[in-house]
């Protein structure tokens, strides 16, 4: 009675493990909540407030790691992305992941869903770039960088301020 009582509760995630450089990315392509449509920060948001516990069970022990960073595949709000991406790790959210992009890219092609050349992939914090080459490798443009402060003094202990 229990076992089936729980095999009817249980959710079934479907994922890829890929590792860049040795940093692993855990890939949900199956099973994660359906976020609906909209920017990608948004749906980020709502993965937070209503699905944190499948963030837990993709990247948290005994599966997972701390190491370890997820990316939920999500339809992108501009057809011509390849995908739309919701990183997140065993503590939080993430706008975005360098070596999670890089993964994500590598399980594209593995499921045969891209093929060589550059790729549009929407985050929460904007759109990035990642081209695969012929050779296998995969090269990210991120977002552009900024600064909110300049000139800003910090003191550190046994030099002073800075």
């Amino acid at each position: 009675m229990y076992s089936e009582r729980r095999r009817d509760t249980m959710q079934r995630i479907e994922v890829i493990d890929s590792h860049t450089g040795g940093e692993p990315t855990r890939v949900v392509i199956g099973g994660g909540p359906d976020l609906g449509v909209g920017p990608m920060d948004k749906r980020r948001t709502l993965f937070r407030q209503h699905y944190d516990a499948v963030r837990s069970a993709v990247v948290c022990e005994p599966r997972g790691s701390d190491v370890m960073v997820g990316a939920l595949l999500v339809p992108p709000v501009d057809k011509k992305s390849a995908t739309g991406v919701i990183f997140f790790n065993n503590v939080d959210y993430l706008g975005m992941c360098v070596h999670g992009t890089i993964g994500v890219v590598a399980t594209l092609a593995y499921m045969r869903h891209i093929t060589t050349g550059a790729h549009r992939i929407e985050t929460p914090v904007g759109m990035v770039t990642a081209t695969l080459h012929d050779d296998g490798r995969i090269s990210v443009t991120n977002v552009e960088s900024y600064r909110t402060r300049k000139a800003v003094a910090v003191e550190v202990p046994g030099h002073g301020i800075l």
